[in-house]
């Protein structure tokens, strides 16, 4: 104790009565030191630092060396100054404490002053509010993660090729029945595949008052000639018999006889005619043949599944080339190559209800018009020397209506090329399935708003609304203040919001994101209005009972709005963007 004196100790004690006694507060609390280590202090267990020392000297405006040194004695205790504002609010400490035990016990002591029958009402008025909220949230919830996680597969399958095959039971039922028809299983089968790629120039039109897009693009055709002479030849006797007798009898001098012709007996007699005819129809078969300005009587030999052709947007970039090589055989073969360009309107089918925070896919279906038994297509996820795969975009590919591609990563692309089977038939593909099946080119694209603005202007706006209801119902639960009037301004917030919101529905899907939010937030008004009017209704009737009643539902429902108010913007929200991409 070399720096203060003997008597240093006896003088604190003094200062410490006379606070409580005359002033009602401690000296722990006058100069803000640990209650613990006061006592410490005053009971002689730990000496009482300088910074402690000057404290308490400050407080009552007296010199430090007062308390230190034993030759200087205190003042007389009443003529002690103490800053008057100082000590009024360090007084009400204590009664900030009593209202804070009133507080910490406000259920327990609310809940003793309302009957049975009233606690009865009251835990089924909150159940009656609470249960459809929280069940809505966790569908909304649901919805979103479900979307999520079906896009995630979605986007995981065909990016290395596989077919749909290992993910929808129909379409496993196809791919069995089709490779039970393969040549590595059946040799003598006469179908060809072919190999198909696409390469995308442009989407475009892709106006929110419309059902569809449209795409510039290229598809080009790869396959075996003689293969496809061996397929043609099956299908020619099987489905083009009767133009070919008519073909015959046209370019002969015979006349047809009259009734059925019987094909089998004709071949006999006319099979070298049969052969001409293959040979030299064959081309118009092949599966990029498309007509043209000069041949407008050629047909397309392929067709778009979930689309139409723009009109006279068909065009051949590349005639027929043919490519002759050895096989590993040492067979000479030769290769077809067909490539055109043409503009399609594809039907609009987003898959994403959380629009615009989801990614975008382009669906796009092409499908040859003969089926499995004679034409299958193969993708095409062959590279080029650099690595890039051909089939893609091109250079100069674009999106309109401010949309952009997401970036590659190892588990999402922004390109694919898939195969599934299409099934031609009104009987139920679930259970059968005949020779009318075909498989169909599926290519994806997959892109992200470039800009978000009008989304974010709604969320925010909405989100702002469910704040200021919120410190309506703090200040209606915590201190007793009418929030009536607050409510106007959160009704016509929401309001504004459910505009903006609108304008996106169309291009967005019915229950979107923004959507649920909306929903959510004129519950939450609905909610605070009737509990607001039902606490002032009480408080004109000063009936303690009903104050009490409504006092403890506002603050339940205080609590459960506010963490409702976080899953539906700030969980629901993380759950649906994909940050990845």
């Amino acid at each position: 104790m070399s720096e203060i004196g003997k008597n240093t100790l006896e003088k604190l004690r003094k200062l410490s009565a006379f606070l409580e006694n005359e002033h009602g507060i401690t000296l722990a609390r006058a100069v803000s030191v640990n209650p613990s280590k006061m006592e410490d202090i005053l009971s002689g267990k730990e000496d009482p630092s300088r910074s402690v020392l000057v404290k308490i000297a400050a407080y009552f405006f007296i010199p430090v060396e007062i308390l230190t040194d034993d030759s200087k004695e205190l003042p007389p205790l009443d003529k002690l100054e103490i800053d008057a504002d100082l000590l009024s609010i360090q007084r009400n400490d204590l009664e900030n404490d009593i209202e804070k035990q009133k507080q910490k016990h406000f259920f327990s002591r609310n809940w003793r002053m309302i009957g049975y029958r009233k606690r009865v009402k009251l835990v089924l008025s909150i159940l009656l509010i609470s249960v459809p909220l929280v069940a809505y949230i966790f569908f909304c919830a649901s919805e979103v993660a479900f979307e999520r996680f079906d896009d995630v597969r979605k986007y995981h399958i065909g990016s290395d090729g596989l077919p749909y095959d290992k993910y929808d039971p129909i379409q496993q039922k196809y791919y069995d029945d089709l490779s039970g028809t393969s040549k590595a299983n059946n040799p003598d089968a006469y179908y060809v595949e072919v190999t198909v790629g696409a390469v995308l120039e442009k989407i475009k039109n892709i106006s929110p008052s419309t059902s569809s897009y449209e795409t510039r693009m290229q598809l080009y055709f790869k396959f075996d000639k003689d293969e496809f002479l061996n397929m043609f030849r099956h299908y020619a006797r099987n489905v083009l018999a009767d133009q070919i007798i008519d073909d015959y009898y046209a370019e002969s001098e015979e006349s047809r006889p009259v009734g059925t012709i019987e094909f089998e007996s004709w071949l006999d007699e006319h099979g070298a005619y049969f052969e001409e005819w293959v040979e030299s129809h064959d081309h118009e078969y092949y599966p990029g043949e498309t007509p043209s300005n000069v041949l407008t009587d050629k047909e397309t030999m392929f067709v778009l599944g979930n689309g139409e052709f723009v009109p006279d947007s068909l065009g051949s970039i590349k005639e027929l080339e043919e490519v002759q090589y050895y096989d590993e055989n040492g067979n000479l073969r030769t290769l077809c190559y067909q490539k055109i360009r043409f503009n399609g309107a594809f039907e609009k089918g987003f898959d994403s209800v959380r629009y615009p925070l989801d990614s975008v896919q382009f669906k796009m279906y092409i499908l040859p018009t003969m089926d499995a038994d004679y034409v299958r297509y193969v993708p095409d996820t062959a590279t080029d020397s650099d690595g890039v795969r051909v089939s893609g975009f091109t250079p100069y590919f674009g999106i309109t209506s401010g949309y952009r591609l997401i970036h590659d990563t190892d588990k999402v692309d922004n390109f694919t090329l898939r195969i599934n089977y299409y099934a031609d038939t009104n009987d139920d593909p679930a259970v059968h399935f005949d020779d009318s099946v075909r498989t169909q080119l599926e290519i994806i694209v997959r892109a992200n708003r470039a800009g978000v603005s009008l989304f974010l202007q709604a969320f925010i706006n909405l989100f702002s609304v469910v704040i200021w209801i919120i410190i309506a119902f703090y200040s209606q639960s915590y201190t007793g203040e009418d929030s009536v009037g607050m409510l106007g301004t959160g009704l016509f917030g929401v309001i504004s919001s459910m505009l903006v919101g609108l304008s996106m529905v169309s291009d967005a899907g019915i229950f979107s994101l923004i959507t649920m939010i909306n929903i959510f937030t004129l519950s939450v008004i609905m909610i605070m209005t009737y509990q607001a009017i039902a606490a002032k209704r009480a408080q004109v009737r000063k009936d303690k009972v009903l104050i009490a009643y409504n006092g403890i539902k506002l603050r339940v429902l205080f609590i459960l709005l506010t963490l409702c108010t976080i899953a539906m913007f700030v969980v629901i929200p993380a759950i649906a963007y994909m940050w990845r991409v």
